[in-house]
């Protein structure tokens, strides 16, 4: 009988290895992109919020900005397969795969403190009247505006950001009839080069195609300010005190002054009230305008939420007028914010 060889019976085998790195860079753009902007906005809002809460307490707001995000990712994979073969002699055939992967994403993120004195100024000089009137221009609320950055019109006085003053009648239902007046279409405002004062902001009672309505709106609105009543246009300065009967003299808060109005409107524990300064009582408004939850465990749902002193402050999601101020208060922080652009750190991003 002839028999095999003996090196037939020898295991002949073939062994196959891939491996690579995908590539996840377009992949990653438009969901990181939005989860990153999600992410930056409430850190700010709930840093603003912490910043109001440690006001009320006489505590020192701390204001960082993220500056820098630099993401990498990588994505290996390593495969690998072997199959063997024998003879009847030698046993059955051997088979074996097997499989590895490794997902890699290392985000880097700088902090940057906002310090130095071009700040610190952005902080505690008054808004500028045209900034703020800008906003009133495109359309955002006059009432809320003037309630909360400005302090007097012509020397009619808003109340006091340290609760030692109410609001003067004269002032609320001027804000009121201007409010309506904006939504009208009876107020406008240009910026004019004049040769003697330079660039000039005019404030100005649009009298093209007004009603009945518009024209009382007008009267009345001269009359609490005592404007000329015979002049449309009057030149817009910063002023505490009333100029003349050609002069809008607005008088705005700084932001620290905002942020501090706001304060007085953050909840306290009864156990905590020697600790923080009183709150607002009779400022003359139809309603709190603004208002800070406290209790001792963390919302479920909140639009804005800080831990702080062992308690945690909340600004409720359906509470829109406190909304509409806390994001009012943003656009003013960003308004004002002549600190320029800061120097962030050189980062060394490594090769993958």
């Amino acid at each position: 009988m002839k028999r095999n060889p003996w090196w037939l019976a020898v295991l002949t085998s073939a062994v196959v290895t891939l491996s690579g790195c995908g590539s996840l860079g377009p992949k990653t753009v438009q969901q990181d992109q939005v989860d990153y902007g999600f992410s930056v906005a409430q850190s700010w809002k709930n840093q603003m919020l912490a910043n109001l809460v440690k006001l009320r307490y006489v505590d020192m707001p701390v204001f960082v900005d993220v500056g820098q995000i630099v993401n990498g990712y990588s994505l290996e994979t390593t495969v690998n397969g072997g199959l063997g073969f024998g003879n009847a002699l030698g046993g059955g055939d051997t088979q074996a795969l097997g499989a590895t992967g490794r997902y890699t994403d290392r985000p880097t993120i700088t902090y940057t403190p906002k310090t130095g004195t071009v700040f610190l100024r952005s902080l505690l000089e008054p808004i500028a009247p045209d900034a703020l009137l800008s906003l009133v221009a495109v359309g955002y609320n006059a009432e809320l505006l003037f309630t909360w950055g400005v302090e007097s019109v012509n020397g009619v006085k808003n109340y006091s950001t340290n609760g030692a003053r109410t609001v003067e009648p004269a002032f609320k239902e001027f804000t009121r009839r201007l409010t309506e007046l904006q939504a009208s279409g009876g107020i406008g405002f240009e910026i004019r080069a004049e040769k003697d004062t330079g660039r000039n902001l005019i404030f100005f009672f649009n009298d093209e195609n007004e009603s009945e309505f518009v024209r009382d709106e007008h009267r009345r609105a001269r009359e609490l300010l005592g404007l000329d009543e015979a002049r449309h246009e009057y030149v817009v300065q910063y002023s505490p005190y009333r100029i003349g009967d050609d002069v809008l003299a607005i008088q705005t808060r700084s932001i620290l002054q905002v942020l501090m109005g706001m304060s007085r409107f953050v909840e306290v524990p009864a156990d905590k009230a020697s600790r923080a300064v009183p709150g607002f009582q009779g400022v003359q408004l139809d309603q709190a305008p603004f208002h800070v939850n406290v209790g001792s465990s963390r919302p479920d749902e909140a639009y804005a939420s800080v831990r702080y002193g062992g308690d945690w402050y909340w600004i409720d999601h359906d509470d829109l007028s406190s909304k509409r101020v806390f994001t009012l208060m943003m656009f003013l922080v960003t308004l004002t914010d002549h600190s320029g652009p800061d120097v962030a750190p050189v980062l060394t991003i490594p090769a993958q």
